[in-house]
């Protein structure tokens, strides 16, 4: 509710047209024409510093709507009172730099300019609140202030309308740019995410690029040292077995020597009656007897499958026993090693072995000391005389001699017995 002093206030009738007095003194709110109340309140104040300063004043303006608070402030704009006194007061603060700009003209002309400019800037309010009030301005220009006041007002107006319209427009092109927006943000979203994961895809065959580098300089510095090395002594290799394959041939050639020289020898005999036929892989005759081989272990390297038996049967006859390899045609050559380090004695048949079985045969008795004996023959009979030599010792007369159990002949070649 209003009180009584409210509404008196507002709605007395209107005052008297105030006549401007020329003077040296600025006019105050409550001295200015009646008619422009109404543009100073509601330019030169914004409507929510006017709900304030109405609340600080009269709290029964509280619960008025926008038009009706403004024409009340006018109307008691026209006297002066607490709501006119405050308005005064923050009008004076707020346009002060305007105020003592337009303070220092002297005549109506320079203010008339100084409204032009002001209105050609568009800043009104502040100009217009110290145009009225200044000591210069007479009834005439406040009046011609007034009109064109007005005038700027319709056109606010009509270009407020235009505004709308524009601003209306700009909200649909703004939301229009803005989904354009967000779906170009979503695209390059998915892009980075593809690069990102293209970027770790090319960094891990990087990764693995430069592993298989290393590798391959490691290799590469293996392979160069081992050609440092190989440079360094080219033919050594090369010449230790050029050296093992001279050695086999010039033993291969002395067999033949002597198997060549038994055959002239059986051929230069008169003819005998035939002996009944005895197999190759028949027991040596009892007029042959082997020594006694107790507490030996004999290891027959090579033979064939059919002679084994026998010869296992010859040895353990005669106390001893047997171990067979078969020269690296079945057998791995790492059993052919350990087969030569347990035997006592070795008989090695040169006829079925490979050459890198009858390398490994010498070369281990050679080193070891070990006793060996070649047999060129498989038979029961070679083996037998190869054991007596073995155990007479009579092979060990020159270590670069040879003798064959076949002939039981020494000839100089590179087969030792050992």
């Amino acid at each position: 509710m209003f009180t009584t002093s409210f509404i008196k206030q507002t709605f007395a009738p209107a005052a008297q047209p105030v006549v401007l007095k020329q003077g040296s003194r600025r006019r105050r709110l409550w001295e200015l024409p009646s008619h422009v109340h109404c543009p100073v309140i509601g330019v030169c104040l914004p409507l929510p510093v006017l709900r304030r300063l109405a609340g600080k004043a009269l709290p029964e303006t509280a619960r008025m709507d926008d038009y009706a608070l403004h024409s009340a402030v006018v109307q008691l704009a026209r006297t002066r009172n607490r709501m006119a006194e405050v308005i005064q007061d923050d009008l004076e603060l707020r346009h002060a730099p305007v105020v003592k700009v337009l303070r220092k003209l002297r005549g109506r002309a320079g203010l008339e300019e100084a409204w032009q400019q002001a209105i050609a800037a568009g800043e009104i309010a502040g100009a217009l609140w110290a145009v009225l009030t200044h000591p210069a301005c007479d009834a005439e220009f406040a009046e011609q202030v007034s009109q064109q006041l007005h005038m700027i007002q319709h056109q606010a107006g009509a270009s407020l309308r235009l505004n709308i319209a524009h601003y209306h427009a700009l909200q649909d092109e703004n939301i229009t740019l803005g989904r354009a927006l967000a779906a170009a943000q979503q695209r390059c979203e998915r892009n980075v995410q593809e690069k990102a994961a293209e970027l770790e895809r090319v960094q891990a065959q990087l990764i693995r690029t430069r592993s298989e580098l290393i590798s391959r300089t490691s290799e590469l510095a293996g392979v160069r040292e081992e050609l440092a090395a190989l440079r360094a002594a080219p033919d050594t290799q090369i010449r230790r077995r050029l050296e093992q394959q001279l050695t086999y041939q010039e033993e291969r050639n002395a067999r033949l020597c002597l198997e060549n020289e038994r055959l002239r020898k059986a051929m230069t005999e008169p003819v005998r009656a035939p002996a009944p036929a005895a197999s190759s892989v028949a027991l040596p005759r009892a007029a042959e007897p082997v020594a006694s081989l107790e507490g030996h272990r004999i290891l027959c390297v090579g033979g064939r499958e059919s002679v084994v038996v026998v010869y296992r049967k010859l040895v353990e006859q005669a106390g001893g026993q047997f171990l067979h390899h078969d020269g690296g045609i079945e057998d791995r050559f790492g059993q052919l090693d350990s087969a030569l380090g347990a035997a006592d004695l070795v008989i090695c048949q040169t006829g079925c072995i490979s050459h890198n079985a009858y390398w490994r045969v010498k070369d281990h008795c050679k080193r070891t000391g070990k006793r060996c004996t070649f047999v060129e023959n498989p038979s029961a009979a070679g083996l037998a005389r190869g054991l007596r030599c073995l155990l007479s010792d009579v092979l060990v007369e020159s270590p670069d001699s040879v003798q064959t159990a076949s002939t039981g002949t020494a000839v100089s070649s590179g087969f030792q017995q050992t």
